[in-house]
């Protein structure tokens, strides 16, 4: 919507705001009528110029300096000796081309529930313009669900990018959790106590998603909790069989944390 206002409208408008104010008309070709005139020029000037600079993506009023503004923002200069019409056909066809590969359109498209996949996520840009790389995390590990989770992503992206765009897939490598935990229960079953927790533990550690947190206060909270459970505490976190002194592990999307098991200790030293 253009909103440029010319400077007779301008004119009309401070006057009136100004005649209402003093309670009196300005009388034409007086000081402050010419004032008002000189200051409404200045003002469509300033109008224009907003204008100009929301607009930069109109193709059609661009040309020199601020085509060649346009370029440089998108990574793309003008060529030696090229003229405007050219340039401008060839920003174009580049935007078009990138459009077809938009970034939100395939982050999008990847929040659909999967059916061998937990998680995913597209990066642009990794190896420059017209690149992405997807890290892919399957249900499981084994070989089957991987290659179908592979199969399952790329076919989604190809449906909606642009066959020049080059996605590189990567699964990311495991890093296995173990814990040992202490445990304590006067009457309860340990045995079956240990298997609810062993369940419920690994599903949150396997559920951890790229950008949260493994937290050690989160299982020490599910232990306590656990009915006949008197006393739980997790002693040591270890990954890929290194103890960490971290409370809050990140899951990184290069990697991903798969729980392995947890060594027990109960008050008879076992």
């Amino acid at each position: 919507m253009n909103i440029i206002k010319q400077a007779n409208e301008i004119q009309k408008d401070i006057t009136s705001r100004f005649e209402e104010r003093i309670q009196n008309q300005i009388a034409a070709g007086s000081t402050i009528d010419l004032y008002n005139v000189a200051i409404s020029e200045t003002l469509q000037d300033v109008y224009q110029e907003i204008e100009n600079n929301k607009t930069p993506h109109i193709w059609s009023s661009l040309e020199g300096w601020k085509l060649d503004d346009t370029g440089t923002m998108f990574n793309l200069p003008r060529k030696t000796g090229e003229n405007d019409t050219n340039y401008k056909y060839r920003l174009q066809r580049w935007l078009l081309s990138n459009e077809a590969s938009n970034t939100t359109a395939i982050q999008n498209a990847l929040l659909a529930p999967f059916e061998y996949v937990s998680n995913v996520d597209y990066h642009p840009y990794t190896k420059g313009t017209g690149t992405g790389t997807c890290y892919i995390i399957p249900k499981s590990y084994d070989t089957e669900t991987i290659n179908n989770a592979f199969i399952e992503i790329s076919t989604i992206i190809k449906e909606i990018a642009s066959p020049s765009l080059y996605v590189e897939y990567i699964i990311p490598t495991v890093k296995g959790i173990k814990l040992q935990v202490y445990i304590s229960s006067i009457d309860g079953d340990l045995d079956t106590i240990k298997d609810n927790l062993e369940t419920k533990i690994s599903e949150y550690i396997n559920k951890i998603a790229p950008g949260d947190y493994l937290e050690v206060g989160e299982i020490n909270r599910m232990g306590i909790n656990e009915n006949n459970v008197d006393y739980f505490n997790v002693t040591a976190l270890l990954i890929d069989n290194v103890v960490t002194s971290d409370i809050r592990v990140l899951q990184t999307i290069d990697s991903k944390m798969l729980y392995d098991e947890i060594i027990w200790a109960e008050d008879n030293g076992i």
